[in-house]
């Protein structure tokens, strides 16, 4: 293996690597070895399929898995040799592919900044006041009854009214034509604004059951469903069964399905629910705000790959909040990248705050057990619902292990520093928060 190497800055590196034609021979033969014992052609025995033969078949397919696998490998080994730790993975550029010749790449990447964070260890803020109102109380045993509550067939009523649920089918048209994806066949929908787009809410109140409806609505040019923008659509709406949502009585039988022996215990249960949120939000907020002052503190030269990798991530999860709200996703990526100069700040900060807390957990000394890991990948699953299988699939690659272990070193280093911060006693929201699948960083708000 020949490498050279080239600054182009104070934080990026190019290696340009070499493999010799010796090396890239024994990775050949070694495939088609494992190839052979493995494949089965008619005319021969397994095993004994020419190294020719294999080649007329597989040899596009062999030529890019040791590509692969000798551009891993040997960057790997560049790196290791020159003591490089990359901020983020290199971005590989093939030169010479031709095996028979040679294989020649280059590996660019930045370097990870030498950081030593300072006058950061006596900074103070108060803990977080939390008083929880009984109006507050009263609500959240409100949303309890609601999630326990049964639809019920409406009798007395034809007609729809606001929060009813109803099996319905509607479609838009345009001068008397369908217009394309508004068709929804008989679902069953909840009618307020909150959870209708388009204004079909209105569309649906005091609609009669049986019959059709057919209401006009206008919308904006730039209003974010294209199918309809900038179109007079008249909706056509069918009303075939309308439903209310029946809730039980807050009293002392709805606390024992609740589990408690009576309405007090599961009010004061409700009451330390909500205290335990809004201390977890406290500290959230607590911990931003010392990061940010951190931050301020300690000037870092930001590697540009890094904000790269922070910048797709950011208008990731602004398109997917356009996607959630019914936009296509071509249209979501295309929204989101109206707003650069936005994602380009959010993307600095959050590479800013991660290398700055990774530098504190270096210098505290923190560390994340691969049983703590376990432990939290365990609970992710559990709170997964229908998508356990997913995450616990995505949790069995190495690197998605990887990023949630770092994620979770930086949250330790952020409640150590608010618990010196707060001093003895504080408590932490790390004790109330429930886990996520995201693998986000508490660095990156």
């Amino acid at each position: 293996m020949n490498v050279s190497i080239e600054s182009t800055s104070a934080l990026r590196r190019k290696l340009t690597i070499e493999v010799e034609p010796d090396e890239i021979n024994r990775e050949l033969d070694r495939t088609y070895n494992e190839l052979k014992r493995s494949v089965v052609l008619k005319g021969f025995r397994p095993g004994r399929a020419p190294r020719g033969l294999l080649e007329r078949f597989f040899g596009d397919q062999v030529r890019g898995d040791v590509i692969r696998k000798l551009v891993k490998e040997y960057t790997d080994k560049a790196l290791g040799e020159n003591s490089f730790t990359p901020v983020v993975e290199p971005e590989i550029v093939t030169e010479e592919t031709d095996l028979k010749k040679a294989l020649k790449f280059s590996a660019v990447f930045d370097l990870k900044p030498e950081l030593t964070v300072k006058d950061y260890q006596d900074l103070k803020v108060p803990a977080a006041q939390i008083e929880v109102t009984d109006e507050q109380v009263a609500a959240e045993l409100a949303r309890m009854r609601e999630r326990r509550g049964v639809l019920k067939k409406v009798e007395g009523r034809n007609t729809v009214a606001t929060d009813d649920f109803v099996v319905a089918a509607f479609e838009g048209f345009e001068n008397g034509q369908p217009i394309a994806g508004t068709k929804v066949e008989d679902r069953l929908l909840k009618v307020s604004k909150e959870t209708l787009a388009h204004g079909l809410d209105e569309v649906l109140i005091g609609a009669a059951a049986g019959g059709e409806t057919r209401q006009p609505r206008s919308y904006p040019a730039d209003y974010a469903e294209k199918e309809i923008a900038g179109k007079n659509v008249e909706w056509r709406a069918t009303v075939k069964e309308i439903y209310t949502h029946a809730v039980p009585e807050l009293d002392e039988e709805f606390a024992r399905d609740e589990g408690f022996d009576s309405l007090d215990a599961l009010r004061a249960r409700a009451r330390e629910t909500l205290e335990a949120r809004a201390r977890a939000e406290a500290n959230a907020r607590a911990r931003q705000g010392l990061l940010e002052l951190i931050v301020e503190r300690n000037p870092v030269e930001l590697p540009e790959s890094l904000v790269a990798r922070e910048t797709r991530n950011v208008e990731h999860e602004i398109a997917s909040n356009f996607e959630a709200a019914g936009m296509s996703h071509d249209d979501a990526h295309a929204k989101a990248r109206e707003n650069a100069e936005e994602i380009r700040t959010r993307a600095e900060k959050r590479a800013r705050s991660g290398l700055i807390v990774d530098a504190i957990a270096d210098q505290e000394s923190v560390e994340v057990s691969d049983d703590e890991v376990a432990e939290r990948i365990g609970q992710i699953v559990t709170y997964a619902g229908r998508a356990r299988e997913q995450i616990a699939e995505h949790y069995r690659s190495e690197e998605n292990r990887a990023a949630l272990k770092q994620t979770m070193r930086r949250e330790k280093t952020l409640d150590r520093l608010l618990e010196r911060a707060q001093g003895e006693g504080a408590a932490l929201a790390a004790e109330t928060s429930s886990p996520t699948a995201s693998g986000e960083s508490p660095a990156d708000a």
